[in-house]
């Protein structure tokens, strides 16, 4: 059975030679994963394993190594072609996966048993899979080998632009790997200095990673937004160590990159089509918001309120169901920022929708007891009572309220006054 499928694979392989020079050029990744299945019957991956992908409809081979995961990815293979994906490594059997086509399968999962890490040739897995018998060659015409050496030319072509690419792939990702690990290791540290000087590793692994550009391939892009948002991740955590070390003008910096990297990730991933898109993003607009807060509360930044303002209005239509908190995030902005009229008409608006959220309840309380119009610091005072009274007793902004309304009342004799009681309507 297994020699009349290898027979028939070579009998194709005369047809397939003939497409165009077009069908090169629709290539996608061939990816998946490697683990060895261990005594107990449990699986695990495979790092470091050699994954050769053979070409049957005509010549071709390639490599690529798996990650510390176990998983493996090749970018730029022919979608027209049918491939044996063979597995190899250290202490595992070699194990393939026959007759795969890029149109029909999008993940090749390999299970090995263990060995002893040979690594075979093509012939012989053929030789294998045929059950020791050479499969029967085509017969082909002059003509249509003469149409298989240009076809064969080509596919040399393009396999020699897919291995610079697979390189550039490779690299960032290598680069991109390191920076969580060093970024995982930061934060299992203890210190400040130990912390910092891990961190910094992380960051000129996630710049490097950075640098592949998206526009070259479509497997490059998911890497491109994501190195980006670690970068921005990272010169947070950075900014946020000195900023508490009181290095704060030398924070600053890295607030303000980690901003800028921040909308860079929203602006790749924009040509994105994953799956999960839609939550990358909304994580992306997060840490933008979290460094444009800390940069006009601490350090005066006005000049950045209206762009940030501005990004809060997309993530809020992108995250719908957490509108109310970009409406905070908004009237925050306008309040640290020194803009009154503007926060109170945002906190209001936020309340206007949730009448009992106590985060636009305290902006907007702050907001009105700063006023010297005793009319309007006795609303600001109301509203700080009613924070006061829903919010959670662990929220570490109720003493320091409470001590704002005692100095409110000592200053102007103003106390929080209790919410009139709802009038029933007749039954």
């Amino acid at each position: 059975m297994l020699s009349t499928i290898m027979k028939r694979i070579a009998g194709l392989g005369a047809c397939a030679l003939l497409l165009s020079a077009a069908a090169f050029a629709q290539t996608g990744p061939i990816q998946g994963t490697v683990k060895v299945k261990n005594a107990d019957g449990s699986l695990r991956p495979v790092s470091d394993a050699i994954v050769d992908i053979f070409r049957t409809d005509i010549k071709g081979q390639w490599d690529v190594k798996t990650d510390k995961s176990g998983n493996f990815i090749r970018l730029g293979m022919p979608l027209v072609g049918r491939y044996i994906v063979v597995a190899s490594g250290p202490g595992i059997e070699p194990t393939w996966v026959n007759n795969v086509r890029l149109t029909q399968v999008e993940k090749i999962d390999v299970v090995a048993n263990p060995g002893d890490g040979t690594r075979l040739t093509f012939d012989q897995v053929k030789a294998q899979i045929a059950g020791g018998g050479a499969p029967a060659q085509p017969q082909i015409s002059a003509a249509d080998r003469a149409k298989i050496a240009e076809a064969q030319k080509e596919e040399a072509a393009h396999k020699k632009q897919m291995e610079e690419l697979q390189g550039s792939f490779d690299q960032a990702r290598t680069h991109y790997n390191q920076g969580v690990i060093a970024s995982n290791e930061a934060n299992a540290l203890k210190t400040i200095p130990e912390q910092l000087e891990k961190y910094q590793g992380a960051l000129s692994e996630f710049e490097q990673a950075s640098r592949i550009d998206p526009s070259r391939h479509k497997d490059f892009l998911e890497l491109a937004y994501k190195s980006q948002a670690s970068l921005a991740e990272t010169h947070y955590q950075i900014g946020v160590l000195m900023f508490n070390n009181k290095q704060k003008e030398a924070s600053k910096p890295h607030f303000e990159k980690a901003m800028e990297s921040a909308l860079r990730a929203i602006d790749i991933s924009a040509n994105s089509t994953s799956a999960n898109l839609s939550n990358d993003k909304i994580t992306y607009y997060n840490i933008y918001a979290k460094n444009a807060s800390l940069l006009v509360e601490f350090f005066g930044a006005a000049d950045k309120v209206d762009g940030a303002v501005a990004a809060f209005t997309k993530a809020e239509e992108l995250d719908a169901a957490n509108k109310t908190k970009w409406g905070v995030l908004k009237a925050d902005m306008f309040r640290n920022a020194g803009r009154t009229d503007e926060a109170i008409a945002a906190y209001n608006a936020v309340l206007a929708v949730d009448a009992a959220n106590v985060d636009a309840l305290y902006g907007l309380g702050l907001t009105l007891i700063a006023s010297t119009d005793l009319k309007i610091i006795q609303e600001g005072a109301n509203k700080l009572g009613e924070f006061v009274a829903k919010a959670k007793p662990e929220d570490k902004r109720v003493p320091n309220v409470k001590e704002a309304l005692e100095a409110v009342k000592n200053a102007y004799k103003i106390e929080a006054e209790k919410p009139a009681p709802r009038r029933r309507g007749k039954p």
